[in-house]
């Protein structure tokens, strides 16, 4: 099964910025799919999840927390559904969003399957 990176803080107001697309390409061996530019990625064969962790920190020009996560999880985070029909449009209610992946995001998630 796949695994989701999400980068905490990076490509945001020119702090922490680098090119999501560079990374996900030095680190083909783990067949990496950048998703975005906000350093969110979909591994598709990541192996063990310390030497997945371990490459990635080495290829990031500057230290930040990183969350791995199974792809399964976000795709049934994603069918739960747990604001029913709701609508977050306001900024003030930004902390409160679910982050749900990306259409290709799922489609490379389902991919690795």
């Amino acid at each position: 099964m796949a695994v989701i990176v999400f980068l905490r803080g990076v490509n945001v107001g020119g702090h922490k910025t680098f090119r999501p697309s560079i990374v996900a390409r030095k680190l083909s061996a783990y067949d990496v799919v950048n998703v975005g530019a906000a350093g969110t990625f979909v591994v598709r064969k990541p192996g063990s999840r310390a030497k997945f962790r371990t490459a990635l920190l080495r290829k990031l020009p500057f230290s930040t927390q990183v969350v791995l996560c199974d792809g399964r999880d976000l795709i049934r985070l994603e069918k739960v559904n747990p604001f029913g029909t709701e609508v977050r449009t306001s900024l003030s209610n930004a902390p409160e969003m679910l982050v749900c992946p990306s259409a290709d995001a799922r489609l490379a998630i389902r991919e690795s399957t």
